[in-house]
């Protein structure tokens, strides 16, 4: 490990999800949980930067720790700031561009399953689903799940290509010649692997810029962490970043720091050592 000597205090901290904050089970410790409270009563903005929807919060996190983060969500495409930040920003995807990426991608590969976002609750699917693997509010509802035509209508600002038999990086370097100069084009190496599409300037960095800018803070001032090509941007961006022990080469290879896996809490090991103190105690 080779963690941040602290000799400044960040104003910010930037933490993704998958792969980071939760451990393998898909679950937040209580070492880091107890890691952000302590953030969080330092008065230290916790931004929660994610590729997933808003509805994992429901099932993840405690509620007074949810409504004491902020989130950027969908890589981007989403941004909602809780106290002490604020703001909402939402990068809808052009509805041309989207219906051609759509029919292009079908061309090259008629077995690509498509997920559609709307706002991190609602979204449209064009592949059978099970209710009851969804996380979502309450409960897994049908009238949640909407048709892709559906969907369509409602300004979808992240879109979900995977499935079976689906050939990825093939997919995902047709797409980059055909639509690289207007959408992003991004592709997961942990959990379900998928290429996941936003605007083209929607980015994890970009929204946490939004979030920050109106409060006084630069991205030099913020203290990041991830693990996977997602996290790249943000990484680059921020001041201070923290690479986990399971993180990709390319991602160890952008960052100054690393700590250890997001099964050992090795985020709460970073924070612990900028606060001073040991959570465990």
């Amino acid at each position: 490990m080779n963690l941040p000597d602290f000799n400044k205090m960040p104003r910010a901290i930037a933490i993704d999800l998958d792969g980071t904050l939760l451990n393998s089970q898909t679950q937040l410790s209580e070492r880091n949980h107890r890691a952000l409270e302590q953030c969080i009563a330092q008065g230290i903005p916790v931004i929660i930067a994610t590729s997933r929807p808003a509805r994992i919060f429901d099932r993840i996190f405690p509620s007074n720790l949810a409504r004491s983060c902020s989130y950027v969500l969908m890589n981007g495409a989403i941004a909602r700031g809780n106290p002490p930040l604020a703001g909402y920003f939402k990068e809808t995807l052009p509805a041309e561009t989207l219906r051609e990426l759509l029919a292009f991608g079908r061309r090259v590969n008629p077995a690509m399953r498509v997920t559609l976002e709307i706002d991190g609750y609602d979204f449209g699917v064009d592949w059978a689903i099970d209710y009851s693997l969804l996380w979502q509010r309450n409960s897994a509802t049908p009238d949640m799940v909407l048709s892709i035509e559906e969907a369509l209508k409602r300004e979808p600002c992240k879109v979900a290509l995977g499935g079976p038999g689906v050939d990825l990086p093939a997919l995902s370097s047709r797409l980059q010649e055909r639509f690289g100069n207007q959408l992003s084009i991004v592709s997961t190496l942990t959990g379900s692997l998928l290429l996941m599409v936003t605007i083209k300037n929607a980015s994890k960095s970009e929204a946490i810029r939004k979030l920050l800018t109106p409060h006084g803070i630069s991205l030099a001032e913020v203290l990041a962490f991830g693990d996977d090509l997602p996290d790249l941007d943000m990484l680059h961006a921020c001041g201070i970043s923290v690479a986990m022990a399971n993180a990709f080469p390319e991602v160890k290879a952008v960052c100054p720091y690393h700590t250890a896996s997001n099964d050992e809490d090795g985020v709460a090991l970073v924070l612990e050592q900028m606060l001073g103190t040991d959570i465990r105690t």
